[in-house]
């Protein structure tokens, strides 16, 4: 019989480790496969609302108001227009007597939960009645808004 020198069996010893540890690498190696999910937000209205008057107006004058527009979504928005508006009858006032265009010149980006002020113009009819002193106008508007997806 033959002798096996002592690298020999060092050498062969370690072979049998690494064989040995492939197998059992092997036998603990695995894979999945499945799915994730994740679900989308609703889009919540805002609200505009009035946050100066301007200066008082007259027949045939105009004044730039401001309003403001909120964001109460979870992510941000950028307003893309906001509506026409005129005035409503009020103390005698033929509805239309102040009027304000509509406008698209609307910048910048309103964050999540956050509110941004945009300045706007109104003109008084040339023929308002005397009816018309001394009130307040409210001027219906509304605004398009979209993600700010980036």
């Amino acid at each position: 019989m033959r002798k096996i020198s002592k690298r020999a069996a060092i050498v062969l010893g370690a072979a049998g480790v690494v064989v040995v540890a492939g197998v059992a690498y092997a036998a603990w190696t695995s894979s999945g496969a499945g799915s994730g999910s994740v679900s989308s937000t609703t889009s919540v209205n805002s609200a505009i609302t009035s946050a100066s008057s301007g200066s008082a107006l007259y027949p045939g004058g105009g004044t730039d108001f401001t309003v403001t527009i909120d964001n109460p979504n979870d992510y941000p928005v950028v307003v893309t227009g906001i509506s026409a508006g005129s005035s409503n009858v009020v103390g005698g006032c033929a509805a239309g007597t102040v009027t304000s265009p509509a406008s698209t010149s609307t910048s910048g980006t309103i964050a999540a939960k956050g509110t941004r002020t945009y300045t706007l113009h109104a003109t008084m009819n040339a023929d308002a009645a005397d009816a018309c002193k001394g009130q307040t106008f409210v001027l219906p508007l509304t605004a398009t808004l979209v993600s700010n997806a980036s």
